[in-house]
């Protein structure tokens, strides 16, 4: 069964595919009837999937043989699935937020996400010397979140978020494009939720 979410994505790409122009993010933010965000995120996907997709001043424009390595990286990851047994589904929605707080406040942020129904599949970081870091963290359920942070203080260690400022970003999975919006909401009302800056923002 094809997700609300893949169906956009397939719609997007497909814009993107037949587009004889650049398309602005804000322009297909209103096709779409979604934020900008989502649109942001939903290219990150794609790109992740082989959709070279490239962002230029006047917008995003896809380049060629992107549709074949996407359709082969799609044909891998059902493979994959099918090998373990899992829905295609599985992992269906997901979406990055930024977000920016203490290292105090780390497990408070990562009860929210899960008292919400996320999964908490990875933290990253954008750092200006080192560049993107991204560390997997699978945190699922409140013994996930006690065991990592126990280890962050066994060790000594801090949060990976110390080297930003406290800047960074979750990869969350939901059951539900819903339970991303209330977590997105949650985050928000505890001040967790950090605005994006406008080179992350589409053009």
């Amino acid at each position: 069964m094809t997700s609300k979410a893949q169906t956009r994505r397939e719609t997007l790409l497909h814009l993107l595919n037949t587009a004889q122009e650049p398309l602005a993010g804000v322009i297909l933010a209103k096709q779409l009837g979604v934020s900008r965000q989502i649109i942001v995120q939903d290219i990150a996907l794609l790109r992740e999937k082989g959709a070279n997709i490239v962002g230029t001043a006047q917008g995003y424009i896809l380049e060629s043989r992107s549709r074949e390595n996407l359709r082969a990286a799609e044909e891998t990851d059902k493979a994959s699935n099918d090998a373990l047994g899992c829905s295609d589904d599985s992992e269906a929605f997901e979406r990055t937020f930024k977000v920016h707080h203490s290292a105090s406040q780390t497990k408070d942020e990562l009860e929210t996400i899960v008292s919400a129904g996320g999964r908490i599949k990875n933290v990253s970081i954008s750092h200006r010397a080192y560049g993107a870091l991204t560390a997997p963290l699978n945190i699922e359920t409140e013994g996930d979140i006690s065991r990592f942070i126990n280890d962050i203080e066994s060790g000594k260690s801090a949060p990976l978020s110390t080297a930003t400022s406290g800047y960074h970003y979750h990869l969350i999975a939901a059951d539900d494009e819903e339970t991303l919006e209330t977590i997105g909401r949650a985050l928000a009302d505890k001040g967790y939720l950090a605005p994006l800056l406008p080179h992350e923002l589409p053009k």
